[in-house]
């Protein structure tokens, strides 16, 4: 029996909480000994059926920190898992997960506060736990680089998408979208890194005027959030949160994608695109490179006119378009939570006492 650390259920759901969440999903369908330990109080959102354990009174950190281990040491010390986030810095018995670095590489990205308590938790932590899991070799090698770990200790566990309404290949190719609207989609919380502002600019350049382009996404106290004002145009569309029918909807009718994150551990909203026939462009950094292979257009994230020449390019090229759908089907078979969970099971096994 091992316990999997639940304060991701508290959070709304982003790339790092819906890897949680899934990875408890498949655990449970595979008849797993686990379950979640969680706050008194979780996101009413989630919809789940593995086993949850209420435990302590206080919330966020200081829940993680002191009414976690608190717990673990009255049940015997069994091993923790986190999938989201630190863990708590007074506990052994444990294995957690690293999304990225990019707190690390970009303090000004994020609050101070949000910088501090990683900067100092996250690298201690670490080095104490039995394993690190992370989501791909980019993020492992940035994780070496910057923590000074032994490579060995480093897991690549994959992301996938979190939808399970899945098209198939023949529903993909022959849909037909049931909007006249023509739009881009960008999908990403509104963090510095996502590059919204350079977007912006370069979506305002564009050919066709009669394209929109909605930014999809949620902001977070943990990020410094660009000035919203700076991401204007007439044929703008930030809607906020999107609930997850409606985001597939979206993909489906959207007339491409678009990411252009300046960095990232892994990126989720490619694959989300590919899963729905979208063609994507990305920004050319190592970890979209490495997670989109040859199923997207790459640009260079900082410079506006690549961005635009992109859109234009991808926008009036249906033949390309339907091309990189096609890769993109092939490209997303190689990510499944299945396979992800079964590895964490695995390592997990490895120290059990």
């Amino acid at each position: 029996m091992f316990v999997i650390n639940g304060r991701y259920l508290t959070q709304q759901a982003s790339g790092i909480h819906r890897y949680a969440f899934e990875i408890c999903n498949k655990l449970h369908e595979m008849g797993v000994d686990f379950h979640v330990a969680i706050p008194q109080e979780i996101n009413p959102d989630y919809k789940f059926s593995f086993k949850t354990v209420k435990c302590g009174s206080l919330k966020t950190h200081l829940w993680e920190q002191i009414s976690l281990p608190r717990y673990l040491r009255k049940i015997g010390n069994p091993l923790l898992i986190s999938l989201s986030g630190c863990g708590p810095f007074n506990y052994d018995n444990q294995i957690m997960t690293i999304h990225d670095v990019s707190h690390e590489r970009h303090p000004e990205w994020f609050s101070k506060n949000y910088y501090r308590f990683y900067h100092f938790m996250m690298p201690r932590i670490a080095r104490k736990a039995h394993a690190v899991l992370t989501v791909s070799e980019f993020s492992k090698r940035e994780i070496i680089d910057t923590f000074h770990l032994d490579p060995d200790k480093i897991h690549i566990v994959h992301s996938n998408v979190p939808f399970h309404n899945k098209p198939t290949k023949e529903e993909i190719l022959n849909y037909k979208p049931d909007t006249d609207e023509r739009y881009i989609i960008a999908v990403s919380n509104m963090d510095p890194r996502k590059n919204f502002i350079r977007l912006a600019e370069a979506f305002n350049q564009i050919e066709d005027k009669t394209i929109k382009l909605y930014i999809v996404g949620m902001k977070y106290k943990a990020f410094n959030t660009p000035d919203l004002q700076k991401i204007n145009g007439e044929n703008i569309i930030m809607p906020g949160f999107v609930d997850d029918e409606a985001l597939q909807k979206m993909y489906q009718n959207a007339l491409l994608s678009i990411y252009p994150s300046l960095y990232e551990g892994f990126g989720l909203p490619p694959l989300e695109s590919m899963t729905f026939g979208c063609p994507a462009i990305n920004s050319d950094i190592p970890a979209l490179r490495e997670v989109s292979g040859d199923a997207a257009l790459y640009v260079d994230p900082y410079n506006i006119d690549d961005i635009t020449a992109k859109i234009n390019l991808l926008a009036k090229d249906t033949e390309l378009r339907q091309e990189l759908r096609l890769k993109g089907l092939e490209q997303i078979k190689k990510y499944s939570w299945d396979k992800s969970a079964r590895q964490v099971y695995e390592l997990a096994k490895s120290y059990i006492k």
